[in-house]
């Protein structure tokens, strides 16, 4: 009688089947074969002794180990075959690599045992024990040593334990699996059995590799010889060296605000000294809620200057989200908008200086004389803070001092010949790391700021326009701000003389359709993907997309820039198998110091470099997922935490349901992205009925915009597989807001047709609501550009972000029509 309890438990928290790093296709059954003598079986029987397990088990027990290298997990689940047993038995193998060899037989050993004394459910019941989809079979690899022929799964490893060599034959389905792979599998598994024969019990399975030496030293070393010398320096010298050099060149512009070299450093040293004058130096804050104008380059240039360290607060973050990040800080000045000051004194006591005096001026271009010197900060100092998204509900302050800064803005200058005839425009907000090189790093070469205004920002034919009117030689953006621009493209026409030479992306995925796009757009620049994390100054890795392969499913992450070091590691911090799935760390001189306020977050996530022979040498445990190609190059799989980007933004889903659980009415929540959308999930307390658009409102008030839940579900309960996880496949889907109201007038069917389309819903109705149907800021230039085409008609993008449903914006873009014809 099957005992489903057992296999239950077995296999609970089992995520997905094992499948090896470099599988393809579908292909069930085995269809060819290796094979190969391997270790001595006196050699084998020595070894398992202490554990009194046969030889048979010792290469259970390697291939546990081969599987879960190949695989990029510490949970894996094959089959089992011995002789005179009919079918092959689920063995669960959960990797502790700090485990003495010994203790591991012993334990596999009694697993192995216990499963072959239960009876054996059905495959279907096998994988809903493990709470896995249905149709989904648990395993498809197998090894036995068995009497029987014939294969009957993908991969089959069969033992001939005749004396005197153990005797290794692996079948394998050749759509599914190489055959390079497949003799890799073999000599793996062959070297593992070996360094089981000559090592002692008491070894941890750390020690044991899949890994040649020959293959450790070119991931480790080969693949980061990155090193190159840098001359200590501080970020704002940098500008100050170019300052010196060409006093009367155009530095920032903004319309018709100009500054030179010369009179960006005079402002910036004027702020300096005030800023002195309030106790500001090094090691203290400045907390900066600017509206991006020539002023802010003058703030943030001068902030460094008196070295202290710049911290950015957007000015459209809730007042009581700003209020908590100022409190964190202990800013002794914040620095802001004139029109601001009112809103800024509301956030806390502390010496408010300003920006944008009607005469052009600055709130602190008074008179300074016998202000004090600013103290000068070394390139160890702290330059700056960034906030990103938290796990508990509170964000994280990533702290960055000047060296390593400094050595990417110098790795980028040299690498793609940035110079005094480059100008970027500006468009990210002070709280990306993007604005730390577009401000410093192209100051820095002797290039102009061309600093966007919001207006511009929000409208990308405005972008467009700028980009081929003005000479602006450099675009540095997440993907999703340039793919604004995309559909504009076909309707202007390619310039195959444009300016334009060279494309940063960075902070989400690359569509693989991009590059191409825009070097037909803007006359064939080049084009680089760039990754890293807000805690590794930047940009830390690089892939020039001189090229795209047909086959690609994502832009290569690439490889690491000067001074910086990748490694894809397995759960025991040993490099990941190339081809394998693994979890991305960063090292070397490109990471932060680590979080403000935060010792055990940092201890966390900055870990002892087992790699490094310098003392102290740190690395940063990114949570992202990757793997290497065979020439070393890093391609990013995603996140292995609840940590997401959406539309450029990182969020952690951790942060968002914390919010959602403080909400009154709200027992527990869930948040999940599905689509283009993010969706809160909550489950009512006992009594109460919390009402989704009041959570949402008063969510607005405390969160970014970016991380409020388009729609929020209230349940009764959320739904758990059998092994009690949550399972995220049975969430519902989010109903249909409002009712549907057909469109009646010709103006709105058409408009709602383009809705349906864009947004990738079946129908819209008059009623429904553009971002509650899963609208965001790309969306909206997509739709604008099938607006233009179908109904030969200009309308703004606010004209989406005032008038949300189709009726109201149907309504705008027929008074346009209107006006147009005369009426």
């Amino acid at each position: 009688m099957v005992n489903r309890e057992f296999w239950t438990d077995r296999l609970a928290g089992f995520a997905e089947p094992t499948r090896l790093g470099g599988e393809r296709g579908t292909d069930a059954l085995a269809g060819a074969v290796v094979e190969r003598e391997s270790a001595p079986l006196a050699g084998l029987k020595q070894a398992g002794a202490p554990a009194g397990v046969p030889p048979e088990h010792v290469v259970v027990a390697a291939w546990s180990l081969v599987l879960a290298a190949h695989s990029g997990t510490d949970d894996v689940v094959f089959g089992v075959r011995p002789a005179g047993v009919d079918q092959p038995s689920p063995l669960r193998v959960r990797l502790r690599y700090d485990l003495p060899l010994t203790a591991f037989f012993a334990g596999l050993r009694a697993q192995l045992e216990a499963g072959l004394a239960e009876d054996l459910p059905s495959e279907a019941e096998l994988a809903e024990c493990a709470g896995l989809a249905e149709g989904t079979a648990l395993f498809d690899k197998v090894v036995r040593w068995d009497h029987g022929t014939g294969t009957e799964h993908a991969l089959e490893l069969r033992l001939d334990l005749a004396e005197p060599n153990l005797h290794l034959r692996l079948s394998y389905a050749p759509g599914r699996i190489r055959e390079a792979d497949a003799r890799r599998l073999l000599d793996d598994l062959d070297r593992l059995l070996a360094d089981m024969v000559i090592r002692t019990g008491a070894s941890p399975l750390h020690e044991f590799t899949v890994l040649s030496p020959a293959e450790l030293h070119r991931i480790t070393r080969e693949w980061n010889d990155t090193a190159v010398a840098r001359t200590p320096a501080c970020i704002h010298e940098l500008v100050e060296r170019q300052a010196a050099a060409t006093p009367d060149a155009l530095a920032v512009i903004q319309g018709e605000d100009r500054l030179t070299y010369a009179e960006l450093d005079a402002a910036a040293g004027k702020l300096a000294r005030r800023l002195a004058a309030a106790g500001a130096g090094p090691g203290d804050f400045v907390a900066l809620r600017l509206r991006r104008s020539v002023h802010t380059v003058v703030a943030l240039l001068g902030v460094l200057k008196s070295g202290a360290a710049y911290a950015p607060i957007e000015p459209s973050l809730p007042p009581e989200r700003a209020r908590a990040l100022l409190a964190t800080l202990g800013a002794p000045v914040l620095i802001t908008d004139r029109d601001q000051v009112p809103a800024a004194r509301e956030l806390g006591e502390r010496e408010i200086l300003w920006v944008g005096e009607p005469d052009g001026s600055d709130g602190w271009a008074l008179d300074d004389r016998g202000a004090p010197e600013p103290r000068r900060a070394r390139p160890d100092d702290l330059a700056y803070v960034i906030f990103t998204s938290g796990s508990t509900g509170t964000p994280k302050g990533v702290l960055l001092s000047h060296a390593p800064v400094v050595n990417l803005i110098e790795w980028v200058n040299t690498t793609f010949g940035m110079g005094p005839a480059d100008r970027v425009l500006f468009l990210t907000s002070l709280g990306f790391d993007l604005s730390v090189y577009d401000v410093f790093g192209v100051l820095a070469a002797g290039g102009s700021v061309r600093v966007a205004t919001d207006d511009e920002i929000r409208d990308p034919r405005r972008l467009l326009s700028i980009l081929d009117s003005e000479p602006i030689t450099f675009w540095d953006s997440a993907p999703a701000a340039l793919q604004q621009l995309e559909p504009f493209f076909t309707l202007r026409g390619a310039r195959p003389d444009h300016p334009l030479r060279l494309v940063f992306l960075s902070g989400d995925w690359v569509p693989v359709t991009l590059p191409d796009s825009v070097r037909a757009a803007f006359g064939e620049p080049r084009v680089v993907a760039l990754g890293g994390a807000t805690e590794a100054a930047i940009w830390s890795n690089f892939f020039p997309v001189d090229r795209v392969d047909p086959g690609w499913a994502s832009i290569p992450y690439g490889r690491p820039i000067d001074n910086a070091r990748y490694y894809v590691l397995d759960g025991g911090l040993r490099p990941a198998v190339p081809g394998a799935p693994g979890d991305l760390y960063i090292g070397g001189d490109c990471l932060a110091l680590g979080y403000h306020g935060d010792p055990e977050k940092t201890a966390e996530k900055f870990v002892p470099d087992p790699f490094s022979d310098r003392l102290g040498a740190r690395l940063y445990r990114t949570g992202d997922r990757a793997k290497y190609w065979p020439d070393g190059t890093i391609e990013f799989l995603g996140r292995q935490d609840d940590q997401v980007k959406l539309r450029g933004f990182r969020i952690e889903l951790g942060e968002v349901e914390a919010a959602l659980t403080a909400e009154p009415g709200v027992a527990s929540a869930v948040a999940v992205v599905r689509g283009a959308q993010l969706v809160g999930y909550v489950v009512r307390a006992p009594g109460d009925d919390p009402d989704p658009a009041e959570i949402r409102d008063r969510l607005a008030r405390r969160l970014p915009a970016y991380m409020v839940p388009s729609q929020v579900v209230v349940l009764d309960e959320l739904p758990v597989t059998a092994n009690g996880k949550l399972d995220r496949r049975a969430l519902p889907a989010p109903k249909e807001p409002v009712p549907y109201v057909e469109p009646g007038t010709p103006v709105e069917k058409a408009i709602a047709e383009l809705w349906a389309d864009v947004l990738g819903v079946e129908r819209v109705g008059v009623v429904d609501n553009f971002f509650d149907l899963g609208g965001h800021s790309l969306l909206i230039t997509q739709l604008m550009a099938r607006v233009k085409a179908v109904l030969e008609v200009d309308v703004p993008m606010t004209a989406v972000l005032d008038n949300q449903t189709l009726g109201e914006f149907s309504a705008v873009v027929e008074a346009v029509l209107l006006e147009e014809l005369g009426a």
